[in-house]
């Protein structure tokens, strides 16, 4: 058995310090000196590294570069695309800032372009109601207000599909407003006569305006629109139908109160029409 002396005496042999060195001597008190005055800061080389947990803020570093960059992708496809300035990267032509009282004209691609997106959208607002009807129509209007672009579809039986869009917003987040269906009675105007195919005023990007669009006559070369606002707004004619819009509700109720427009001929009179439904 044992004793605990013993167990302390074999316990203590197994400890490799001198246990013959006394603080008191030379040697020891030079060791103790030494630690005592040493800096217990290691050295920045042989400091451990510790890493700081702060998961927010690297993340957030990254967001904003992950959204810098894609500001600078959207602004040279703008470039790339001919667009001298494009307002907001978002919202597009705000307030309507671009827009012109009098159309311009559109090449022969860009009037292709902008029918096939007139039927794209037709085609989902629709829901299919008028499906063949707007794929076997024949683009009537195509023209550009500053970033704007009007078209008007026309098919058999009356039918009709406009489609009043803004091309300086992006593919994906660009909205339409227009109209379509067929009149309830067709309407054959005579030689020098307007019928409406749609009238009235709407919404599109939080921003009103307003718009009137139908069938002419042969005889007619040219309409205008007296605007309380802004003027002299012209009309586009071709093929049997024109179409105007300007921004605002200045025709929100015309649908049921008229409007009046000034009408030129193919022989260079004049006259004045009233469009109602």
């Amino acid at each position: 058995m044992i004793r605990s002396q013993d167990v302390d005496t074999l316990l203590r042999s197994f400890d490799p310090a001198d246990h013959l060195v006394s603080n008191r001597t030379p040697r020891a008190r030079a060791d103790l000196e030494r630690i005592l005055s040493t800096d217990p800061a290691l050295p920045s080389r042989q400091r451990p590294s510790v890493p700081r947990i702060s998961p927010q803020r690297p993340i957030r570093s990254r967001i904003q570069t992950i959204r810098r960059v894609a500001l600078i992708g959207g602004a040279v496809t703008a470039v790339t695309a001919g667009l001298i300035a494009l307002p907001s990267f978002n919202g597009g032509d705000p307030a309507f800032a671009s827009w012109t009282s009098a159309p311009a004209g559109m090449s022969a691609q860009e009037r292709g372009r902008a029918a096939d997106q007139c039927r794209a959208y037709q085609k989902n607002t629709a829901s299919g109601m008028y499906s063949q009807d707007v794929e076997t129509a024949k683009l009537a209007i195509g023209e550009r207000r500053g970033a704007w672009t009007t078209v008007v579809l026309a098919g058999e039986d009356g039918f009709s599909a406009m489609c009043i869009t803004d091309d300086s917003t992006h593919l994906f987040n660009r909205g339409m407003i227009g109209s379509i269906g067929k009149p309830a009675h067709r309407a054959n105007p005579g030689a020098r006569e307007l019928s409406a195919t749609a009238l009235g005023s709407g919404t599109i990007s939080g921003s009103n305006l307003s718009l009137a669009a139908g069938t002419a006559g042969p005889d007619i070369a040219g309409i205008s629109y007296q605007s309380q606002s802004h003027g002299t707004v012209k009309a586009t004619v071709n093929l049997g139908h024109f179409a105007l819009w300007l921004p605002g509700e200045e025709l929100q109720n015309a649908s049921s109160r008229g409007m009046e427009v000034e009408v030129t001929y193919r022989d260079g009179t004049t006259g004045t029409s009233r469009l109602a439904f």
